[in-house]
């Protein structure tokens, strides 16, 4: 069987090394335009806060490591058309600037994602910066070495992230975002609204409800006598209600787009023009499979599917798909949009499931309630904001945030349980550790029953 994968990040490092296992005969090529595969975006903002083991933490395999196992891997070859009805490829070898033609049996598509930039105008080169691959990263590096002002556009994850390494560096920031609230794609109001106050305390300027229309790069006179007559260029930025900012350089962090350009006129697409699969990662093409940033999502107790670029969706997506190549055998678990977000040693933030916000706009009749728990000797905390069906007490997300190494467990155990339609009053007396050193020794999910209980005592005296 020949097995084509077309791209070379996480899901589709994943695809083949499980093809290899699941068909020992098969030839398996992947093709990825860039020199190097595996690339792990995630450790930019480790790079960017002073890690210098970039090149070691920035990918977890290897061409050779691929090829011991049979994976025949062609880096800087682009695939440049496809199609799906003969099975054939058109191939550019990038280096050799040579074009050639590949057949396949089964082919997966992992193309991945590129950077959501907005229609704006203006002219800028030079201080426009994205968040994507090696070289953004060290173009964003060199940048800060010798900056003491950015701009970043887009409150999400990504954006709010390189804000607050930014602002650690002691240049100054300013983020700028379209809607209400920062990670208002994860959070509800209330949360977003006090991780935005805590930012705000630590410097970083938040402008909300401004829509970026224009960017421009202007050449300076340099009037420092010591540093000759060179130019210093700086990046203006104007926003729909008429508002200019002024920095050293401008980051785009507006999330990513899924780059299906060569599926377009073959296969379904769907939410933000990703391609549509089910639940055993095929397309609407029965020798087609899609992984990945460029497949659509699944999300537990969300009608229809979605877009949603995340690498652990990724990697499960590629395993998945590799099974299920000569036959469905194993349906994709939902996911359920989890993530841990790192700002540094005073907050951390971690979030699975929908936000009340999505629960009711997906028909749920749901309400939140919030703990807190203290550390007793320190200024360790966490806060927890559960959002549940109010019938039948079925979880159905958890943002949570604050010092505490309890979040990340949090996030998992109520990702399982909103995978299994589990019930707060079902989890509240597991056998979870004794929680030494907190104010309640109980487990969070005990303090979430308790508090539902108080609450719904209060309604019914009301």
């Amino acid at each position: 069987m020949e097995i084509r994968i077309i791209g070379g990040s996480h899901a589709a490092i994943a695809c083949a090394t499980r093809a290899r296992e699941e068909y020992p005969n098969a030839r398996i090529v992947i093709y990825e335009k860039n020199k190097n595969i595996g690339f792990i975006a995630q450790s930019i903002p480790l790079y960017l806060s002073g890690n210098t083991n970039f090149l070691k933490m920035s990918s977890y395999t290897t061409v050779s490591e691929l090829e011991n196992l049979g994976i025949l891997v062609r880096t800087q070859f682009s695939v440049t058309d496809i199609d799906m009805e003969k099975k054939v490829l058109k191939v550019v070898d990038l280096v050799e600037n040579r074009e050639s033609e590949d057949c396949y049996d089964k082919l997966i598509l992992a193309m991945g994602s590129y950077p959501s930039l907005p229609l704006v105008q203006g002219e800028f080169r030079e201080k426009l910066f994205i968040i994507k691959n090696y070289a953004d990263a060290e173009r964003i590096k060199r940048f800060m070495r010798t900056s003491r002002s950015v701009i970043i556009i887009g409150g999400g994850a990504i954006g709010v992230e390189i804000a607050q390494l930014m602002n650690n560096a002691k240049i100054e920031t300013t983020l700028i975002h379209a809607s209400d609230n920062i990670l208002n794609r994860y959070l509800d109001q209330d949360v977003a609204e006090d991780v935005q106050k805590t930012l705000a305390l630590r410097g970083i300027d938040i402008v909300t409800n401004s829509v970026v229309t224009d960017i421009q790069e202007e050449t300076i006179e340099n009037t420092n006598a010591h540093e000759g007559n060179v130019g210093k260029t700086i990046s203006r930025v104007y926003t729909r209600d008429g508002r200019e900012f002024v920095a050293d350089g401008v980051i785009y962090a507006t999330g990513f787009r899924p780059n299906t350009f060569l599926a377009a006129e073959q296969l379904e697409l769907g939410d933000k023009g990703a391609i549509v699969v089910d639940d055993y990662m095929q397309t609407s093409h029965p020798d087609v499979f899609a992984v990945g940033d460029c497949a659509t999502t699944n999300v537990t107790n969300m009608k229809n599917p979605t877009y949603v670029p995340h690498v652990s969706d990724a990697i499960r997506e590629g395993d998945v798909a590799a099974i299920n190549l000569l036959e469905p055998k194993i349906k994709l678990n939902k996911s359920q949009g989890t993530y841990k977000l790192n700002f540094d040693e005073e907050m951390t933030l971690c979030m699975t499931g929908l936000s009340l916000e999505k629960a009711k706009a997906e028909g749920f009749d749901c309400k939140s309630v919030y703990v807190r728990n203290d550390y007793v000797n320190s200024d360790g905390y966490y806060e927890t904001w559960i959002i549940y069906e109010r019938a039948t007490h079925k979880i159905l997300g958890m943002q949570s945030k604050g010092v505490s190494p309890e979040i990340a467990a949090q996030a998992d155990i109520i990702s399982l349980a909103i995978q299994n339609g589990t019930t707060i009053d079902a989890i509240e007396y597991i056998d979870f550790y004794y929680k030494h050193g907190f104010k309640n020794p109980k487990s969070f999910v005990k303090l979430v029953a308790d508090k539902v209980r108080q609450q719904e005592k209060i309604e019914k005296l009301y």
